[in-house]
């Protein structure tokens, strides 16, 4: 495929783990720890492979807190496998790791692998993977008008100042363009459910009809193919 006709920035929201694992009669974390095992690097790799730039995968929502106890731990052991595992070798490939969400919501264990991932990883530039981990679109926002509003309260800026882009610039994503592409894994799902509210004005979107588990790279080519096809206008 034409390096000039892929997505520069390739979003992923990750559903449909818990699912695939009761259609298989198992308990819902094997879906999660399907994801994690089975999924992500074949789809990084295959990302850089193709030349995207930019690859986000959103792995765990603000409302996500809400779910039971015990699939909690389990995520955020996950999370902690992710960092103590995969971010020697992604270093090696070339992988820039970034995280978007309240970093602040998570165990300091958490953080600190989080910070020391992104630390490692600042300098490559084969592709930048990104996490979100405990991000919702309007906690995003929220977030950002309160650093804006810490800038007037200190004179730093003036009301009339905050623009698009100033608004942009403090963004989670202020490090890289907004998605080309959102894709929603998951049978039965039709919306983003806040993902990049402000990023995605002119994201194609796409909701194949699959659950995360089953992503593979062969998937991956045919949305790249459907993305092909749209005749983007950029509101004109």
């Amino acid at each position: 495929m034409n390096n000039n006709l892929l997505p520069k920035h390739m979003a992923i929201i990750c559903d449909g783990n818990r699912s695939w694992a009761r259609e298989r009669g198992l308990k819902v974390f094997m879906g999660h720890e399907k994801a994690v095992n089975d999924v992500f690097e074949n789809l990084i790799d295959h990302g850089i492979k193709l030349g995207i730039q930019y690859l986000t995968f959103w792995v765990f929502s603000t409302e996500n807190w809400k779910r039971d106890r015990v699939e909690v731990d389990f995520l955020m052991n996950l999370f902690r496998k992710i960092f103590d595992e995969r971010i020697e070798g992604w270093d090696l490939k070339g992988v820039r790791v970034k995280m978007i969400g309240d970093i602040e919501g998570f165990e300091k264990d958490i953080q600190k692998r989080i910070r020391d991932g992104q630390e490692k990883t600042k300098n490559n530039k084969k592709i930048t993977v990104t996490l979100a981990m405990n991000y919702g679109g309007r906690d995003e926002l929220k977030r950002t008008m309160q650093k804006i509003a810490l800038k007037v309260s200190s004179g730093e800026i003036k009301p009339e100042e905050i623009d698009e882009k100033m608004i942009s610039d403090n963004l989670d994503t202020s490090y890289m363009p907004d998605p080309d592409l959102i894709v929603r894994t998951g049978k039965d799902n039709t919306r983003l459910s806040g993902f990049m509210s402000w990023q995605q004005e002119y994201s194609e979107i796409i909701f194949p009809k699959f659950n995360y588990p089953d992503f593979t790279p062969e998937k991956m080519d045919e949305i790249l193919l459907e993305f092909y096809k749209r005749n983007r206008r950029f509101g004109s």
